[in-house]
């Protein structure tokens, strides 16, 4: 068994995939965004339609993955759209 424990790691529950934070906040490895309410874990992935960004919830045990039209689409949403996201009840 290894004495390392310094470098927290997910797996993703899909494809067993071992994901290591990074270390220094630089641009290898995941991004973790967490806060009281959720935590998520993006990373970009290279699939063979092109680059794509993946968005993972481990809480939820969900992914999705966003090319850059979708995400250009989301950047000129208006806030009462995110709202609305927000206010969706997921599973129901």
């Amino acid at each position: 068994m290894s004495e390392n424990t310094g470098a927290p790691s997910a797996e993703n529950p899909e494809t067993g995939e071992v994901l290591q934070y990074p270390h220094d906040g630089g641009n290898e490895g995941p991004i973790v965004i967490a806060n009281e309410f959720a935590d998520v874990v993006v990373r970009k992935v290279e699939t063979r339609n092109g680059v794509r960004l993946e968005i993972w919830s481990p809480k939820r045990g969900t992914a999705i993955r966003y090319d850059a039209v979708a995400l250009d689409c989301l950047s000129y949403q208006e806030p009462e759209f995110i709202t609305g996201l927000l206010a969706r009840n997921p599973g129901a």
